[in-house]
């Protein structure tokens, strides 16, 4: 759960804030009365306690004071945290890989330049996250290790053309299983896969690695490429089966913004919320000695 740039790491905590809220009202119900006094003593002699200062009625604001300690209390088991300014130290932790199809269906296409304008757009959004390429054909290769230098990628982008590939053919399978070889050599925990692709050739084999991916916390997204009769499809569900978005070359944000997302979240989710996070929490819990501190019992003057 996000707002105003913040995350709540415990966000069911929140939940207490419904104890507050009832607490409050209690403190309404209450306010200006003696509570048992008033049942317990005979009207003449608490009127005369009542005058004399030696008892008193509770307050509204006092009464009020639990819910304030039990509101403030939510918020800090729910862990109000931010960002660390240091945690691009562990940017390493959530990668993003970019899969080219250079297949002759693809290259031969004419859309080969909207399909490194694409790469180039998915490369901008994954901002400061480490990024590598992988191209394929009938063999696939690793064109750019993972590395945060957007000018490198950018160069080897650059280079891409219709005799790229030594060899002919389309072997996507092959492409997403040396993706997931890297992805464990890199030792990423969280990271995209954007496979920009024609569709051609997708198989079983294919959609049974864009699920192992999945399975790992690495989803796999489609960017298709028009041209192959019904490979829009296949792209579709193989993005649903890597559980990433699906999106075309004429558009393809709906990809480009699950990137452009902020990946802390993924990372919170992996365990690792403390190198990322700076939590909150323990500061707001000293919040709540203020109004704790005012339910303390006073001296009464003799």
């Amino acid at each position: 759960m996000e707002a105003l740039g913040y995350l709540w790491l415990r966000p069911w905590c929140l939940g207490l804030l419904g104890v507050a809220i009832f607490a409050a009202l209690a403190g309404i119900r209450s306010s200006g009365r003696l509570g048992a006094w008033e049942r317990a003593m005979d009207p003449e002699l608490l009127d005369w306690m009542r005058r004399t200062g030696r008892v008193t009625a509770g307050g509204t604001a006092r009464n009020f004071l639990p819910a304030l300690v039990l509101a403030v209390l939510a918020v800090a088991l729910a862990g109000p945290a931010h960002e660390r300014r240091e945690s691009n130290s562990y940017r390493n932790l959530d990668g993003v890989v970019l899969v080219l199809d250079l297949s002759p269906s693809v290259t031969d296409s004419g859309r080969l330049f909207d399909v490194i304008t694409a790469a180039r757009l998915a490369t901008e959004a994954a901002g400061t996250r480490q990024v590598a390429l992988v191209v394929y054909a009938g063999e696939a290769y690793v064109a750019q290790p993972f590395s945060s230098d957007a000018r490198a990628l950018s160069g080897t982008l650059a280079l891409i053309d219709a005799q790229s590939m030594p060899v002919e053919g389309s072997r996507p399978a092959t492409a997403l299983r040396l993706t997931r070889e890297n992805l464990e050599a890199a030792e990423i925990l969280a990271a995209d896969v954007v496979l920009l692709s024609d569709g051609g050739a997708l198989g079983p084999e294919a959609m049974g690695e864009a699920r192992t991916l999945a399975a790992r916390g690495w989803n796999v997204s489609a960017i298709a490429v028009p041209g192959v009769a019904g490979g829009s499809g296949a792209l579709d569900a193989l993005a649903r089966a890597g559980g990433g978005a699906f999106a075309t070359l004429e558009d393809p944000f709906p990809v480009v913004s699950r990137l452009s997302s902020r990946p802390v979240r993924r990372l919170i989710d992996t365990g690792f919320a403390m190198l990322v996070l700076k939590d909150y929490g323990r500061t707001v819990l000293l919040l709540a000695l203020i109004p704790a501190f005012l339910l303390l019992p006073r001296g009464r003057r003799a």
